[in-house]
């Protein structure tokens, strides 16, 4: 069965049937001359044969209806009229065959998908009596017995370790009436293959067309969660106009504002993210601000090469020689500014609960911490969800639309547990919000932090040892389940990529050792540094600036000699050290950047950094962090054209998501964070803290070694967004580091 399907992909390569039977000049390609040679052509004149010989002998195919719409016998009748008005040169009935797909250039080169004409296909109808309508369907053909078959290149030509392995499927897109059913479909084509090739075709298990990659233009029936969605967008767009108008009102008048009213201004939330004013607080980490910024956008870009390398590329095995290239470590090795967030969110836990500590004098009402914890970051992500869930559906059509195009799929069963931030552990595999592993990581540091934060508050450096040896501890556990699941230094290079995510990179327990260093880092930088600068000498600072680079170069480009071709593949214990070692290296790097550009020894680095320009574009980053994966996989999904794979082509899709996303995410800022921010501080708002004197300032230095003066129930919640930090993730594909 393997060899006949093996023979079809033979067909469509050489195109011809000519050495068959001379006189059919059938060619398969469909890039043949006279029209009615091709295979789309000719396809409505063997299912019509088909259709005959089926009612002659009793041997129909088994009905199947959807909602009604498909009818086999209308089917047959359907494809007969289409096969009479091509012979009749009918235009309405030309485009059935012009739609279908035609042997691509570039299949050696990866290029396995013909997509044809979608637009043309779903909107092809006839012109006189019952109407037929176009149904497109992207359909497989196996081709691996084909590929088996070729004679490939010598040893010279060996593939690097990232493992290249020969298409298992070329993929046709063919056009047929919408009545025609799925599995009518697959007989049809079955049988128009096996009139040249032979009928055990026919007889073959395999589907070449399923339901689930085909699509005719129906009409659109709302369900009640499209209902809701639609109601539910509509009231938030009214809420915002009206609140603006009322507060333009207010304003013009000069009469006191109501801040539940206001909420959903965006006359007074626009202003929040965009005036950007430079103060000299002690309390701010002004370079923090470009990490963040940096660190996002390198999350845009490395998602924007996991989908771009799922696009239909004429060159797409172009991959396996990119992966060779210094530049490609952006990518595979970018998954390392996960543990900048998580570091700055370490940090700012600690900067922001001790403060917090400090202003109510250890008395911190933890469920309340939890609850602010919640409502900030859930309305975006709920939000994201809804939409996945209801509209996502809508947003766009086409054959990588069957393939990209399925997130709302994987949120059905899955959706509750992203809004209570266990999908890393409860379901690795099917995240509805792929890149919300991150949020749910660390909502659970997040809720853990009373443990490290109320030690080091109560007993100062005496906590440190314990904290120090559970940090070791978890780095000891990453390498243990290296070592025990034979996990090499790239993931790429493992046969079992989903496990080691699932074990190595969702969960909570391995990302503690990053997160620990930013608390850490962050009770130093608040008990000894805080309010004053440490002076150290230009040697030291050089030293410092050079030391710290100098890791942060080998964590990203030091293992690139283990992807060229000719060097051997990396022992175990190598990659069981580097992944542990290099992302704690890389939260220290950042750490020396942040103690830096605080104490005045950044220089050029911490006025770039301290940009007031960062400071707006970092308020919108947990907008953008939820949003850019949706907007990425919406603009791949819609292509119905061929793309080309290159760094430069890559670089404008990431100029073209980022755009979107940016807008996408003002908006959402102004629609949902910013009013759920507005509407928290008019419920549980409290008066400005005081702020500390100068002699208080000096006393923080010993807090930390006396004990608290009062008992300590709990940490709070830092300042609004303090926390929030998002990172990226690399859950797909071996190019998606």
């Amino acid at each position: 069965m393997k060899d006949h399907f093996g023979v079809l992909a033979v067909a469509l390569l050489i195109a011809t049937v000519a050495a068959q039977d001379p006189s059919s000049n059938y060619l398969l390609s469909g890039h043949s001359t006279p029209l009615s040679s091709s295979l789309a052509h000719q396809f409505f004149n063997l299912a019509s044969q088909h259709a005959q010989l089926a009612n002659e002998t009793g041997n129909q195919v088994a009905r199947i209806s959807r909602e009604g719409t498909y009818d086999d016998d209308q089917c047959d009748r359907d494809i007969n009229r289409i096969r009479d008005a091509i012979d009749n040169l009918e235009e309405w009935a030309l485009e059935f065959p012009d739609t279908w797909g035609r042997l691509p250039m570039g299949l050696f080169w990866g290029h396995t998908i013909s997509m044809g004409q979608y637009e043309e296909c779903v909107a092809a109808s006839s012109t006189y009596g019952d109407e037929i309508r176009g149904q497109y369907c992207l359909a497989r053909l196996n081709i691996t017995t084909f590929y088996d078959s070729v004679k490939k290149r010598g040893e010279e030509f060996a593939r690097i370790s990232y493992k290249q392995t020969d298409p298992e499927f070329f993929e046709l897109g063919i056009c047929i009436p919408s009545t025609c059913s799925p599995e009518k479909s697959d007989q049809l084509l079955k049988y128009a293959v096996s009139y040249f090739y032979g009928q055990d075709v026919t007889q073959s298990t395999f589907e070449m067309v399923t339901e689930s990659r085909c699509k005719y233009d129906a009409p659109i029936e709302l369900r009640g969660i499209d209902i809701f969605a639609i109601i539910f967008f509509s009231l938030i767009i009214f809420f915002m106009v009206a609140s603006s108008v009322y507060d333009y009102i207010q304003t013009r008048n000069g009469a006191p504002k109501k801040p539940l009213l206001v909420a959903f201004s965006v006359l007074t939330n626009a202003p929040k993210i965009f005036t950007v004013k430079k103060v000299n607080n002690p309390n701010v980490i002004h370079c923090l601000n470009g990490l963040r910024c940096f660190s996002m956008m390198w999350v845009v870009f490395g998602h924007g090469y996991m989908t771009f390398y799922d696009l239909p590329h004429i060159n797409k095995n172009k991959f396996y020689t990119w992966v060779q290239t210094p530049y490609s470590m952006l990518v595979q090795n970018g998954s390392l500014c996960v543990d900048t967030f998580f570091f700055m969110s370490g940090l700012l836990m600690c900067w922001g609960a001790f403060r917090e500590l400090e202003r109510t004098k250890g008395k911190l009402n933890i469920p309340m911490m939890y609850f602010h914890r919640y409502i900030r970051l859930t309305p975006v992500v709920a939000v994201v969800v809804l939409y996945i869930m209801s509209l996502y559906k809508y947003s766009g059509a086409g054959p990588m639309w069957f393939k990209l195009g399925t997130q709302d799929q994987r949120c059905a069963d899955t959706w509750w547990a992203t809004l209570i931030y266990i999908q890393n552990y409860a379901f690795p595999y099917s995240i509805c919000i792929s890149q919300s592993w991150y949020l749910a990581v660390d909502t659970q540091l997040y809720f853990l932090s009373p443990l490290f934060l109320i030690p080091l508050w109560k007993w100062g450096k005496k906590a440190l040892v314990p904290i120090v040896i559970f940090l070791i501890l978890c780095l000891g556990g990453t390498f243990a389940t290296f070592m025990l699941n034979d996990f090499t230094l790239f993931r790429v290079q493992d046969d079992h990529v989903d496990l080691r995510q699932r074990l190595t990179y969702y969960p909570t327990h391995t990302r503690i050792p990053t997160w620990l260093i930013g608390v850490i880092f962050g009770y130093f930088l608040f008990t000894r540094n805080r309010g004053r600068q440490i002076p150290m000498v230009k040697p030291l600072v050089l030293t410092g600036w050079f030391v710290a680079i100098g890791t942060m170069l080998a964590c990203m480009w030091g293992p690139y000699w283990r992807i060229l071709p000719d060097t051997p593949d990396s022992p175990l214990i190598e990659g069981a050290f580097f992944e542990p070692l290099s992302r704690t290296s890389w939260a220290l790097s950042i750490g020396w950047i942040v103690w830096a550009c605080y104490n005045g020894h950044g220089g050029l680095v911490n006025d770039f950094l301290s940009w007031g320009f960062f400071t707006g574009f970092s308020r919108l980053t947990y907008c953008m962090y939820v949003i850019h994966r949706i907007v990425q996989l919406v603009n791949a999904a819609r292509l119905q054209t061929d793309t080309h794979f290159s760094n430069y082509d890559a670089i404008l899709r990431w100029w073209h998501d980022f755009g979107i996303t940016l807008t996408a995410s003002i908006f959402a800022t102004l629609a949902f964070e910013a009013p759920i921010l507005g509407i928290e501080k008019a419920i549980f708002g409290k008066p400005a803290p005081k702020k500390p004197t100068p002699g208080e300032l000096a006393k923080t230095a010993q807090v930390a070694d006396a004990p608290a003066p009062a008992p300590v129930p709990a940490p709070v919640a830092p300042e609004p967004k303090a926390e929030i930090s998002p990172a990226p993730s690399s859950e797909e594909n071996p190019s998606k580091a």
